[in-house]
């Protein structure tokens, strides 16, 4: 039997907002000694390796470096902090929010490094720029969005929708788990996915004309270790979908695939700077 919208939805409303007030007590992912420590300004430093596809789209897994770059006050931070966020500095905050700035690097896609993107061309390095929000509906609970705008590698805007439930087990370690949504402009699908008259007659692929739109959905977990409140490692693990135009791409449907696989671990260092 279907349940009635409007009684549902207020019920749900109403849970939430009557775990509100203990939220702010309950989201505190730091260690036990660095919920002591000082609250003066750190800058925490740190390195991701894994395997992730070799290019989007593509079927081949290759060896993919991340660094990891946050500034905060405070040693640690009590907001949780997964492998698949950009770099990011928290600008405000409130009991069960925060935003701020969000970034990410776009290293250069070589079409002499994979065969199947010869007759392609390269695409340059870039970033993207913009701001992030965090909201905490319940105490083990994430939703996180990002939207960026794409710099010299490509000129579209991203938007990122995260949602991850997490729990600390122990004094050390921290699980989270989640679905994840990406959406994009159509500069970005035709820059990387998109085939043009030109790059058709040197690939052999047939000429497309990308979109914008839903670009992939999928759904990734972290495990992490907190070894001291200076250094901690993490493992993590994602798969999505490419949608839409990306999925429909003659370069994912003939010489790549839309499921998109990775998996890796970080390590993770936090100094003070002393004010």
């Amino acid at each position: 039997m279907r349940l009635p919208r409007v009684p549902a939805t207020i019920a749900l409303a109403s849970l939430a907002a009557s775990a509100l007030p203990a939220v702010a007590q309950q989201i505190d992912l730091r260690s036990p000694e660095a919920r002591n420590a000082p609250r003066t300004w750190n800058v925490s430093l740190g390195l991701g390796v894994g395997v992730a596809p070799a290019f989007l789209g593509s079927k081949r897994g290759a060896v993919a470096f991340r660094p990891i770059v946050s500034i905060g006050r405070g040693l640690g931070s009590r907001w949780l902090s997964v492998a698949d966020d950009n770099i990011g500095i928290g600008l405000i905050e409130g009991d069960n929010w925060r935003a701020g700035v969000a970034g990410k690097l776009l290293w250069e896609r070589r079409a002499s490094d994979h065969s199947e993107l010869r007759g392609l061309g390269n695409v340059r390095f870039g970033g993207e720029i913009g701001g992030f929000a965090e909201f905490y509906p319940l105490p083990w609970l994430r939703a996180r969005g990002e939207i960026r705008q794409g710099l010299f590698a490509h000129d579209a805007l991203m938007g990122d929708i995260k949602l991850d439930a997490f729990t600390r087990l122990g004094e050390r370690w921290i699980v989270s788990a989640g679905p994840r949504m990406s959406f994009v402009g159509r500069d970005f699908t035709q820059t990387y996915l998109g085939v043009t008259a030109q790059q058709s007659a040197q690939s052999g692929l047939p000429a497309f004309k990308a979109g914008h739109g839903l670009l992939s959905y999928g759904a990734a977990a972290q495990v992490t270790y907190q070894w001291t409140p200076r250094i901690e490692t993490s493992a993590f693990v994602q798969a999505s979908r490419l949608a839409g135009d990306a999925a429909n791409s003659p370069l994912v449907k003939q010489k790549g695939s839309a499921n998109q696989f990775s998996l890796g671990t970080s390590v993770r260092w936090t100094f003070d700077t002393g004010y």
